[in-house]
């Protein structure tokens, strides 16, 4: 579970900062050098966004932004050292990025431990020059990151769409043999009104469609991700992807449903997800039974010609009762 960073916390999570940085073997006196840094402090809990990450109802990681810049800093990113290498920093990381998006900002900078290069550098960040160390006075690598980028896997990317974006899109999109389990191809007016209404989403729901890319070419496969909706009288979060057909049967849509599903519970905290399809649309199926969904009901479609759709479901393991 993800949620804010309390005062009572504090004293546990200084505690948590410190044993992850002495981690790397520093000495006491350096770590004497940077306490007050690293500090989580109710001071620091009231001016920076910060946030813990429990496991077992304990903190396992923490981050926090310093906002004061035009763009944002990241002020603290750590795991406990019982869980590194088990996800814990791709989470925290996940989870801080969305809250950035959410607040409009679409790049973060930092000044990384040496130790933690690699770690940045999986997560995206690319060196744009050094910096010294407020509190020891060593030149760090400073970082930044496009946060626009939400997901990526062992082959896509999966990032928001930027305003004027649809022209790209359009080939996927009007494409009748892409497009046949939907009423009909998008014209370029209905791409337009596709992408702007994801980027207006991104602020209001803190996710939406993403634009689907492949990770070593940057050419475009499709769209996917998750729509906030009323299915069968139900508000849902609907999972969707679409592959254009030169992709289809290569494993990218279960490839990016999965990834999508794992964002949704464990960085989003989403309760329930859901997904629909026309009941001829065998392969849309597939996905989501291969990614744990179950049919749980068929509709007659009202949006799509009233096509027979079927309907699937899936619950967070992780979610309280």
């Amino acid at each position: 579970m993800l949620r804010p960073a309390r005062i009572e916390d504090c004293a546990a999570l200084t505690d948590l900062v410190l044993r992850s940085k002495a981690h790397w073997g520093y000495s006491d006196a350096f770590m004497e050098s940077c306490r007050e840094e690293l500090a989580v402090t109710p001071e620091r809990l009231a001016a920076q966004p910060c946030f813990v990450l429990e496991r077992d109802g304990k903190p396992a990681g923490i981050w926090a932004l310093d906002l004061s810049d035009a763009v944002p800093e990241v002020a603290l990113m750590f795991a406990d050292p019982a869980h590194v290498g088990g996800g814990v920093g791709r989470l925290l990381w996940q989870h801080m990025a969305a809250a950035l998006r959410r607040m409009g900002h679409n790049r973060v900078q930092l000044d990384a431990d040496p130790n933690a290069e690699p770690f940045y550098e999986r997560m995206g960040c690319r060196q744009i020059g050094t910096n010294a160390s407020p509190s020891t006075g060593r030149m760090l690598k400073r970082y930044e990151a496009d946060t626009s980028v939400v997901l990526t896997t062992k082959r896509l990317i999966l990032r928001c769409y930027a305003p004027g974006e649809d022209e790209a899109l359009y080939p996927i999109m009007s494409d009748p043999v892409t497009m046949r389990f939907w009423p009909q191809p998008y014209d370029r007016e209905g791409v337009a009104g596709w992408v702007n209404r994801w980027i207006e989403s991104y602020a209001e729901n803190g996710y939406g469609r993403w634009a689907m890319l492949d990770r070593e070419t940057g050419q475009r496969i499709g769209d996917a991700g998750l729509i906030r909706t009323v299915l069968m009288g139900q508000e849902v979060i609907d999972l969707g992807y679409i592959i254009h057909n030169p992709y289809w049967r290569q494993g990218y849509a279960v490839e990016a449903a999965a990834a999508i599903r794992d964002h949704s519970f464990q960085v989003l905290g989403l309760p329930r997800l859901v997904a629909n399809m026309a009941h001829d649309h065998a392969g849309s199926a597939r996905v989501a039974e291969k990614i744990g969904m179950v049919k749980v009901a068929e509709f007659d479609n009202p949006r799509n010609r009233k096509i027979r759709t079927f309907f699937y479901a899936l619950d967070n393991p992780n979610a309280g009762p």
